[in-house]
């Protein structure tokens, strides 16, 4: 079943005209006809499935099956990514997954050995929501403008905790960190992950001073998106599945 996106006062009402970019989606590309069904989502967590009316210029316009109206609350730990800026292809890629494994925000990070250091904040937001379209996931995260490490230090203390991955030899086993915080309840985890190259010393201390836990994810060197899908993979497992216990 073909799904879209809707503002969250659309879905309280009985019918409603999708926007100009969904509907010209559902009647071009996916030739919907009226009579067909849709799964209808605000991000929000609220979902409902409905029926297409008419596929107009104007706008496809929908009805709501009344019944199938639900809400998803979010995941029990809020699990936030803090990406440096990577090559573009592979920050969509980042931003694609971490959509899909649910995070409920991504914060671009402008570091020291950063290369590209172009603020795709608008296209990101579209990549969140074709992954959220895909894969069904209920809300979408938070894809913030792009910041300099100096701006996030002093917002990291609203976090339980904060895992810096890093190759610096100091860095704890990823593993032994979560064992120890599996026992706190978590109520929101950030997950700081460098450039490729890592992040500098300065950066890693300035990080460890305010709190943050330095991390390693093995014996190998990972690129900044493989780096990421693993420590996002870990996380949600651990702490925000939602049905398994940890």
């Amino acid at each position: 079943m073909n799904r879209c996106f809707a503002e969250p006062p659309q879905l309280l009402q009985p019918e409603l005209t999708l926007s100009t970019a969904e509907s010209r989606h559902l009647a071009r590309v996916l030739r919907a006809r009226p009579g067909d069904a849709v799964t209808l989502m605000d991000g929000q967590g609220h979902t409902a499935q409905a029926t297409i009316i008419s596929t107009r210029h104007s706008g496809v316009r929908v009805q709501i099956r009344e019944e199938t109206r639900c809400y998803q609350p979010p995941p029990p730990v809020a699990i936030i990514l803090v990406q440096a800026l990577a090559k573009p292809l592979s920050m969509d890629w980042i931003v694609q997954k971490a959509t899909e494994l649910g995070v409920r925000a991504v914060w671009p990070l402008l570091t020291a050995r950063v290369i590209v250091k172009t603020d795709r904040c608008d296209r990101w937001r579209k990549i969140a929501q074709e992954a959220a379209k895909q894969s069904g996931v209920a809300w979408l995260p938070d894809i913030q403008p792009v910041r300099a490490l100096p701006d996030i230090l002093p917002r990291l203390p609203e976090f339980s905790a904060w895992f810096v991955a890093s190759l610096h030899e100091d860095a704890r086993p990823f593993r032994a960190v979560l064992n120890a915080a599996v026992h706190k309840t978590p109520m929101s985890l950030a997950l700081i992950i460098g450039p490729e190259g890592d992040l500098t010393a300065e950066e890693t201390l300035a990080l460890t001073k305010a709190g943050g836990i330095p991390v390693r994810f093995g014996p190998t060197i990972l690129r900044t998106e493989t780096a990421a899908l693993y420590g996002l993979s870990v996380l949600t497992h651990e702490f925000a599945s939602g049905d398994e216990s940890p």
